[in-house]
This record gives C-alpha cells, structure tokens and sequence, in this order.
C-alpha cells in the first residue's frame, strides 16, 4: 500500500530506527511502500541547515528520503501540511505520520492517517482507501 509520509515521521525513524515502517506493517497487515512529495524534502533540507538534534535527525532522514518513491505532484502550497493533505486527498493515500496537529487537521479533512507516537506505537484515524 502506497502511503504519503510527513517530515515528523521521517524524523521519527531516524530517532527510532528503520524498523519503525516494520512495525506499522505488523500493525496494518500490509506491505507499505512510502512516497514522499517535494515539500516534505523541502522541509527537511530547511531543518538540516540547522543545528543540534533535530538537523542531525533531518539530515539522516534526508539520506533515508534517497530509498523512497519520491512524487512529482503539483502541491504548490507554502504550508507543507496543506500541500500532505491536498497531496493525499488527489491522490487517495493516507498519510504516515508523527505530528499530533497534523492528525487532526488530516481527520478534520477526511484523510485517513496512520500516527506513530514516541515510542512507536502505531494508530489508525480514519478509512485505509
């Protein structure tokens, strides 16, 4: 199953490790291939310039970026989670993610997320298309 992933989740596994994806196919039963779309990289790169944790977070979830699908989708949005949430409904995915706020503004939406707390836990809001 395709499924569109956010920068908090891409940070995540690099906090948590690879078999962070292993875990959300346990949970959903499925295989998951993760694509990403330009704003997400975008966003990623921006957090790499900086400094401490989180860039060094960014930075390996740059190079991990560099093994998925990336999508050349028309988002044109300044808003990286408006251009996930415009992103997922054209395309009918759900989105993999780790950002509280962005879960709720995806349910708001009607677009299905799968949300990985801290310590890896995976939930599912919404229908799986």
């Amino acid at each position: 199953m395709r499924t569109l992933v956010d920068t908090s989740f891409l940070i995540r596994v690099a906090e948590l490790g690879a078999d962070l994806l292993a875990r959300v196919e346990e949970k959903l039963n499925t295989k998951i291939v993760p694509v990403v779309i330009p704003n997400v990289i975008e966003e990623l790169r921006s957090l790499a310039k900086g400094r401490g944790v989180k860039a060094k977070r960014a930075g390996l979830a740059l190079i991990f970026c560099e093994t998925l699908k990336q999508l050349d989708v028309n988002v044109k949005e300044e808003d990286v989670d408006l251009a996930l949430i415009r992103a997922a409904k054209a395309l009918g995915l759900p989105v993999l993610t780790s950002d509280r706020g962005l879960r709720k503004s995806l349910r708001n939406a009607g677009v299905c997320a799968i949300y990985v707390n801290k310590k890896g836990e995976v939930r599912v809001e919404g229908f799986i298309p």
